[in-house]
């Protein structure tokens, strides 16, 4: 694996002989998806850049991830926040005919990691910046109480639950209810089988949305789908089903740039390193709530984040 990574350094080293088209001055057109830790991300991003004194464009909230790895591909933007197994899963079998991620590796923090920068920078000159600690993972919510009565705590606890005959209403988005790593890699790795009139499916939603409606108990819903750092989980006293056969890959989310961009601003790596690694799993959950819960502007908060922790100017 770590020679795959060399080679990847060393594929974006003679790509980056020849003179590059992006020149030090031109704007840094800054994108990311359409829910709130990416946009959060997104618009931490913007503001050290910013900060640094680059002149940077504002595309952030761009749309789903489809738009802006194609945007990305395309030079229409230079960087956005992606996840490794979104990349590993979805993104290179697309790029690479026949690929598929070894046994392992997408549910190994490192060895993903790893496999997916070096692969888009030699495929697609693209560049991954180390990635926070947090894991985005897709997870099963049920309330607290409703966990405690049935001894749900492990998605090996709800195939028993699902297998013995216990109700299940599962509120979901689109993207959960039909991806091969959705609800369908759940059934697999555990051993049981939701049919559809079990499924309440919210085109589009995101887990604030889901988790809103777990909270109220829309159409009967008892769980719903939800991100590893969904800040509704705390305001809702939500807990999350633990994942022990890792039915999940790891969705460490990583600012990724166009070669190009990097090669002509090397300084942009030790710029945004720090502040990458202070977004753990508690913290980017606190940041998520303040958007999703308390109603704050991803922006705001992207801001506060960035001048408690000394690295945007007062």
């Amino acid at each position: 694996m770590r020679k795959l990574l060399i080679l990847a350094l060393v594929a974006v080293l003679v790509l980056g002989t020849s003179l590059t088209a992006f020149a030090q001055d031109d704007p840094i057109v800054v994108g990311s998806k359409d829910f709130t830790e990416n946009q959060i991300l997104g618009w931490m991003i913007y503001l050290m850049l910013e900060n640094a004194g680059y002149e940077v464009e504002n595309r952030i909230n761009l749309g789903g991830t489809a738009v802006n790895r194609d945007a990305l591909k395309a030079g229409e933007i230079d960087v956005y926040p992606e996840y490794t197994g979104t990349s590993l899963l979805f993104h290179l079998p697309d790029d690479i005919p026949g690929f598929e991620a070894p046994e392992g590796v997408p549910n190994d923090p490192v060895d993903s990691y790893v496999t997916v920068s070096a692969l888009d920078a030699s495929v697609n000159d693209l560049v991954w910046l180390n990635p926070s600690p947090a894991n985005n993972v897709y997870a099963w919510a049920v309330m607290r109480e409703f966990a405690e009565e049935n001894d749900l705590y492990t998605a090996a606890d709800l195939a028993d639950y699902v297998n013995a005959g216990g109700e299940v209403v599962l509120v979901t988005n689109d993207e959960f209810a039909t991806r091969p790593d959705g609800v369908a890699s759940f059934e697999n790795t555990y051993g049981f089988e939701l049919s559809s009139d079990q499924i309440i499916v919210i085109a589009g939603a995101i887990p604030a949305q889901t988790l809103q409606a777990l909270n109220e108990g829309a159409n009967n819903a008892n769980f719903a789908m939800a991100y590893g750092t969904a800040g509704s989980l705390v305001a809702y006293d939500m807990i999350l089903l633990e994942d022990p056969d890792n039915a999940q890959p790891i969705y460490a989310n990583a600012p990724v740039f166009r070669g190009e961009v990097i090669r002509a601003n090397p300084e942009i790596v030790p710029l945004l390193h720090p502040m990458l690694a202070l977004l753990d799993n508690t913290t980017q959950q606190e940041l998520n709530a303040r958007v999703d819960v308390d109603g704050e502007a991803a922006e705001a908060v992207a801001r506060s984040f960035l001048m408690e922790n000394g690295f945007l100017d007062e």
